[in-house]
């Protein structure tokens, strides 16, 4: 998620907050830990953005490590109660649990990431990132040896499954002969997971990888196994050492 997105995002919520007396909450709901980089890295930086950008007109307030589960409905309504006025859930499983409050509290403005429910004052934001993995997968088509490529998925909802046809659809558009191969880690967030999926899709020949995971480790599996590569999310730079064959989305 680039920042900028967040800021228009937050933007958009604000403009119902522009006669407040007093300064408004904001409250982001981050699945994992911003220091694990990746998806949440970004949203606390774009948090971080709009706190210097508003000053003392907002304040700000943070929890992290909340899961995708109706344990999400309480903190979303704990925020809620304590009269925030603009309320961020970065992650596609907040999104029953957090339009169930929105319904409860109509003059608070609740955004989410990536979903594609709304309601009157219930927003999604997203950017289109299919189109990124588009280019990467006709980027793929020509440099791969073997016609077939491996994608390491990390949740199956709408926008990953849409990620992974852009990739293959890319693909196609240059080589219709190449086979997508996928294995999902059921997890936003794991390393360990992604580096043995990213070693299992290299075993089975497939000689460019993309991962829609957080972190880097499909990266430096791909690096170390000298095959083409495009990263997702995370800022890559210091997963392996420059490649030309390694590329970032």
């Amino acid at each position: 998620m680039k920042r900028r997105n967040l800021l228009i995002a937050f933007a958009w919520g604000a403009e119902s907050l522009a006669q407040a007396a007093d300064a408004p909450g904001v409250a982001f709901v981050y699945l994992g830990n911003p220091g694990d980089a990746g998806w949440t890295f970004a949203h606390d930086q774009g948090s971080k953005e709009a706190e210097a950008k508003f000053g003392n007109k907002i304040k700000v307030t943070r929890i992290k490590n909340v899961p995708e589960s109706a344990d999400s409905e309480r903190v979303f309504r704990d925020f809620a109660n304590k009269g925030n006025k603009i309320i961020i859930g970065s992650s596609f499983g907040y999104q029953h649990f957090e339009l169930k409050v929105a319904k409860d509290f109509p003059d608070t403005v609740f955004l989410h990431a990536t979903g594609y429910k709304k309601a009157k004052n219930f927003g999604t934001y997203d950017v289109r990132m299919y189109q990124g993995a588009y280019l990467a997968g006709v980027a793929a088509g020509y440099v791969t040896k073997t016609n077939t490529l491996g994608f390491v998925a990390s949740v199956p909802i709408p926008e990953v499954v849409r990620n992974i046809n852009a990739y293959t659809l890319g693909v196609r558009s240059v080589n219709p002969k190449i086979y997508t191969k996928v294995i999902w880690i059921n997890n936003w967030f794991d390393p360990g997971k992604e580096k043995q999926a990213a070693e299992t899709l290299i075993g089975q020949g497939a000689d460019v990888l993309l991962q829609n995971t957080d972190s880097s480790a499909t990266l430096a599996t791909a690096s170390e196994k000298h095959v083409h590569v495009f990263g997702w999310d995370s800022d890559m730079k210091g997963a392996f050492r420059r490649r030309r064959s390694t590329w970032k989305i």
